[in-house]
């Protein structure tokens, strides 16, 4: 105040300014917008949460979205204090960012439900539903979505594949196929699913696509097939699988959707609900018909996404604990393995290290020659005699129903993996023991 008085005394002085802007200054202050004894703190205006489910209904849209409008739209979730965290997870290969959606703070007494939309490009529908699923769920009224939320995490994936949605194709950029390289990790896309599910650790994941055909059935869900699935894993995803089923059959009339026909790829490892089965999540396949009307496409989309939410709701703990089954299967402490040990010298060895790296697993050697004794993971045959240097995969990381499934591969399939550990022509095992090793992923 002091500062601001002889201020003025001076300028009025020297005859600088007019008397009216003199008390202008005197009732307003000259240290900025506020007043003269300091800044007003501007109001702080409460979020609105203005959406119903109904609302979900009513905007779903007649065309689809553009993949740009898409990213906007998903930007303005920011400003809902229920996202936990809007995440820029990667980029597509034409520098489009890939948007991960996340409500909830991960209490691992709570399972997380998590969504992933469009791998494919030229299935659009559920880009659109997936967007209209976090839209809901961040801006839903109280009543609606509060009492959801106490239940579980939820996370959205809004869209994988922005470049093929805008071309129109299948495939990214590169023509790949990301619904088959989930075990080669060959294109960032791929790598960035990898990223953003080892961030969530889902308890319940959804794989959201369209199929092409006519007729009566409008709608397919599967569960997943690959046989080194955990049996709790497998068992919940029928039971969610059953669940949206009888919500499409009950809503759009009985024999309207199916579970989806097994192909000569049902049990692939590089298939989305597969590969992140095996990984421990309860997972499902979502096929809209692309014979319908769009609208009604997103609609089947979204219906049989709350019908998933629904039902784990219901019962949170069931596949809470079915996640809990396949990540402790394995794990030290329980007595089953303790690493996975193999050679150098085995011509299969160099890309296996590089899918494990590429999946996130870190990998070392034997620090000395001491016997160990182990069992050959597809004949189940004993070796103790393992040298210093033998490449090794510690089991505290991992369980070993995962390393079984990254062991299938084999090049020759062309971005498909076989369901036989043995045509990998891996020779490795089990230790069943603890191992001294140390860690170093420059190894072999």
């Amino acid at each position: 105040i002091i500062n601001t008085l002889h201020f003025l005394f001076l300028v009025k002085m020297k005859n600088l300014v007019p008397v009216s802007l003199i008390f202008f200054l005197i009732t307003t202050g000259c240290t900025g917008p506020g007043s003269l004894f300091g800044e007003d703190n501007p109001e702080e205006i409460p979020f609105e949460y203005d959406l119903t489910i109904e609302d979900m209904w009513n905007d779903i849209p007649i065309n689809q979205t553009s993949a740009s409008d898409i990213i906007n739209l998903t930007y303005e979730f920011s400003k809902s204090p229920r996202v936990t965290n809007l995440t820029e997870i990667g980029y597509s290969i034409k520098n489009q960012p890939l948007l991960l959606v996340e409500f909830g703070d991960y209490d691992p007494s709570v399972p997380t439900v998590y969504f992933v939309a469009a791998q494919h490009g030229n299935e659009p529908a559920s880009v659109d539903s997936a967007y209209l699923l976090a839209r809901h769920f961040a801006r839903g009224s109280p009543e609606e979505v509060d009492p959801i939320l106490e239940k579980i995490n939820l996370a959205v994936f809004v869209m994988v594949n922005p470049d093929g949605r805008d071309a129109g194709s299948r495939g990214n950029v590169n023509g790949t196929d990301l619904n088959r390289d989930h075990m080669k990790l060959l294109e960032p896309e791929g790598k960035i699913m990898q990223k953003a599910f080892q961030k969530i650790h889902p308890s319940v994941t959804v794989d959201m696509h369209e199929f092409g055909g006519a007729g009566t059935i409008i709608f397919q869900v599967a569960a997943p097939q690959n046989p080194v699935t955990h049996p709790d894993v497998l068992a919940a995803s029928y039971v969610l699988e059953t669940d949206v089923i009888e919500a499409i059959n009950e809503e759009w009339g009985f024999g309207s959707v199916t579970n989806y026909p097994p192909t000569t790829s049902s049990q692939d490892s590089s298939i989305h609900r597969n590969h992140f089965a095996v990984h421990g999540s309860v997972s499902l396949l979502f096929e809209s018909a692309v014979s319908e009307e769009y609208s009604e496409r997103v609609r089947l989309q979204s219906w049989a996404a709350i019908a998933v939410i629904d039902e784990v709701v219901d019962d949170p703990g069931y596949y809470l604990d079915a996640r809990q089954s396949s990540d402790e299967e394995g794990q030290e402490g329980n007595d089953i393995v303790y690493a996975y040990l193999f050679e150098c010298n085995d011509p299969a060895t160099t890309e296996t290290l590089r899918i494990l790296k590429d999946h996130g697993f870190k990998v070392g050697y034997k620090a000395d020659d001491e016997s160990v004794t182990s069992i050959h993971y597809e004949t189940f045959l004993p070796t103790t005699s393992f040298p210093n240097g033998t490449a090794l995969v510690p089991m505290d990381q991992i369980g070993w129903r995962m390393i079984s499934e990254l062991m299938e591969y084999t090049s020759t399939k062309d971005q498909h993996y076989t369901n036989s550990p043995k045509d990998r022509g891996q020779d490795a095992w089990r230790a069943l023991e603890s191992v001294n090793y140390e860690i170093d992923n420059n190894v072999c």
